[in-house]
């Protein structure tokens, strides 16, 4: 069977099942030193974009156990983002701002 043809195969399948699932992208706000939502469900696979519309320089991370990442510093009007793969609640802070905190649970 030539590549075409599994190609073409596979195309079908996916077409006649219905079933693809695409992730979604989530947006978190960054103003007056808060985010917005402070609180966020995702599916396992989505995307939470962080835009700073703040006046002032953030600093993105989790430090939660198994869920850790760091985004570094986001300047004012910068975007970052982050893919949630696993399933659990993660605790985002700003390492600038010790008031900013956000829970996004992975489901």
């Amino acid at each position: 069977m030539s590549r075409t043809y599994v190609a073409i195969a596979g195309i079908l399948m996916v077409a006649v099942s219905g079933s693809v699932a695409f992730a979604a992208q989530h947006k978190i706000g960054q103003k007056g030193r808060l985010f917005s939502p402070s609180a966020l469900t995702v599916k396992a696979g989505d995307n939470v974009l962080f835009q700073n519309d703040d006046d002032v320089t953030h600093h993105i991370y989790s430090s939660t156990k198994g869920q850790e990442f760091n985004l570094e510093t986001i300047a004012p009007g910068a975007k970052a983002s982050q893919t949630f793969t696993k399933k659990g609640r993660i605790d985002v802070r700003c390492g600038l701002h010790a008031v900013m905190r956000l829970v996004v649970t992975v489901e």
